[in-house]
């Protein structure tokens, strides 16, 4: 990578796991790492971790060194992933108006944005593209105030940025899994030839071509698609002349092979004319832009074949959602073309959710879809974790977030996706040809020991240490809790400081338990959160637990830090979590817990 993106500070979203040990040398962790191995006196930590590569009677600096190392942290790092699988069977870390670095209306348009979700991990960007006045195609969000930037320099920014090395998938940096470009064309025929002529220079051999969409029968896995760029493009058919051609090549190649079929004529497919409810994502946008600029949403642009033909592996279709057939998603034509894309906003997928779901299910078992944020999104926010849990259930591979702010949906997309390349495989029920018809849900019973905290980083840089009183929250985000709407979360007592210790000395109250008695007397406690029988939980992938901490305030306690894990990388027994700032950032915090987790 170059010097840019290093200097760019990493945030949270979907990237990469702290590559270097955690500061434990605070004198609040270090007395709580003392007590902790006090209290293995005749006690195997091997068997307290459930981890074999743990040392069985560690020293105290033996106990310091592990519990500091990132491969001990609270979240497993991913082994032997498989990424020979097609697209369709992962989930796709996805950005949504790439380009703004802020809010929707006049945020600035910079290839910044795009630097820094692809070094946090991003493998599907969004470019929005019209027509410059010097002939040049331009990015910016139509009828708003954000400034525009040339679309060859963003393809540039994205060639020089958008892969690493292998190790960077696990670490720091976006890895070697392919880019999936979401291009909104607004421009005319003669820019949108341009804009072919641009990517085909600057992207080269990165950029997958040469295949028409008619011909793709499956699609590729990632890693068939290492370090290429793949872009989504709204499908066109060829012109009559076009399949001419194309009949007379298949002729010969017949002739040449000694088979004396004729070559079949290429039935076009369709152009979606169909009257529906999808298309790109900025049409909903444009109407409410248009809305605000007191202009007419402009027509639609018609995209040149030489355009379309740049999708193979990512042909954009309209949704059939007015032709009348009763399983728009499983049986039209349209959607049983293996590369086709559907495109919702947030709020056409829920409509659509509620009249069939089942079909979006199967539907997005083997083929894309994308759905992204309501157009009134002003402020560049994102759905609530509830609805975001509820697209990946539905298997949708692109949920496209605003990577401008940071919410809890951004939080839950860190966790599904870190150290991961921005690939995820599904997990059983939401691929075809699994065991299991549907993704199984389980019962968890879950307890976090909350021992101690150091460097809790404050809410605001104005904030007085000496003030701050952080509590922690735990949430889990289950299946269940997508479907009611429910939160199901606990919280410990508020202490004082940044560096600080939960329980005391004797009589305290609470879900509290004795860890360890000094041999001084002293008793050192940890605060338990209990989360006991917790029904419609998946093993795998789609479950999280969201640990907080806030400053206990009157009115609206502040947030400080967080961390966000799924809960099939949850490691067991003593661990330490790497906090992020309340803006999403790296910082020196960390929280000591201990894990207990049992299935039924």
């Amino acid at each position: 990578m170059g010097k840019e993106a290093a200097d760019t500070p990493l945030t949270a979203g979907g990237g990469s796991t702290h590559s270097t040990p955690a500061d434990l040398s605070s004198p609040i962790l270090q007395k709580a790492i003392a007590s902790i191995h006090a209290s293995l006196s005749g006690h195997s930590f091997r068997i307290l971790q459930s981890d074999p590569l743990a040392p069985e009677n560690p020293t105290l600096a033996d106990l310091t060194a592990y519990l500091s190392s990132p491969l001990n942290s609270l979240q497993s790092v991913p082994k032997n992933k498989d990424w020979s699988r097609p697209l369709n069977e992962y989930f796709i870390s996805s950005s949504h108006n790439t380009y703004l670095t802020g809010h929707q209306l006049y945020g600035s348009s910079t290839s910044d944005g795009y630097i820094n979700v692809l070094s946090r991990g991003c493998r599907c960007v969004e470019i929005d593209v019209w027509d410059g006045d010097d002939g040049e195609p331009e990015v910016f969000h139509g009828y708003t105030l954000t400034k525009e930037m040339k679309f060859k320099d963003v393809c540039k920014t994205i060639r020089k940025y958008g892969f690493s090395d292998q190790e960077g998938e696990r670490w720091e940096g976006p890895g070697e899994g392919p880019i999936i470009i979401s291009l909104e064309c607004h421009a005319s025929h003669e820019q949108q030839l341009r804009m072919v002529e641009i990517m085909k220079k600057e992207w080269g051999d990165m950029l997958v071509q040469g295949i028409d969409p008619e011909d793709v029968k499956v699609l590729p896995s990632p890693e068939e698609l290492r370090r290429k760029i793949v872009v989504k493009a709204k499908y066109v058919p060829p012109t009559p002349e076009e399949v001419a051609v194309q009949e007379v090549a298949a002729a010969v190649e017949t002739l040449a092979i000694n088979e004396p079929e004729k070559a079949r004529p290429r039935k076009s497919r369709s152009s979606g004319n169909d009257s529906d409810t999808t298309s790109s994502s900025s049409d909903s946008e444009l109407e409410a832009m248009s809305a605000a600029a007191n202009k007419q949403k402009p027509k639609k642009t018609k995209v040149v074949r030489a355009f379309a033909r740049l999708g193979a592996y990512a042909s954009s279709h309209h949704f059939p959602a007015k032709s009348g057939h009763p399983e728009p998603f499983t049986g039209h034509p349209t959607s049983l073309i293996p590369n086709h894309v559907y495109s919702f906003s947030e709020k056409v997928f829920k409509k659509h959710n509620e009249a069939f779901r089942g079909g979006i299910i199967e539907h997005n078992k083997r083929h894309l879809m994308r759905v992204y944020p309501f157009g009134l999104r002003f402020g560049s926010s994102n759905a609530d974790s509830h609805t975001l849990l509820t697209f990946w259930l539905h298997g949708v591979q692109l949920v496209a977030l605003n990577w401008q702010s940071l919410d809890e949906a951004m939080m839950l997309n860190e966790a599904l996706f870190s150290s991961e390349g921005g690939y995820v495989l599904k997990p059983p029920g939401l691929k075809p040809h699994d065991p299991v018809p549907s993704l199984p849900l389980h019962t968890l019973s879950l307890t976090l020991t909350v021992l101690a905290a150091s460097a809790i980083p404050l809410p605001s840089a104005s904030d007085n240490p000496a003030s701050f009183e952080p509590y922690v929250k735990a949430e889990l985000h289950t299946a269940d809790d997508a479907a009611s709407g429910k939160e199901i979360k606990r919280r410990t007592k508020t202490q004082k400081g940044v560096d600080v210790m939960w329980g005391s000395r004797g009589g305290v109250k609470g879900k509290l338990r004795e860890m360890v008695k000094r041999a001084e007397g002293e008793v050192v406690v940890g605060e338990q959160l209990v989360f006991e029988g917790i029904k419609g939980v998946a093993k795998e992938k789609l479950s999280f637990l969201r640990i907080k901490v806030h400053d206990d305030e009157f009115g609206k306690d502040d947030l400080a830090a967080w961390a966000c894990v799924r809960v099939d990388r949850l490691q067991m027994g003593w661990r330490v979590v790497r906090l992020w700032d309340s803006r999403g950032r790296r910082s020196k915090g960390v929280l000591l817990v201990k894990v207990e987790m049992k299935w039924d």
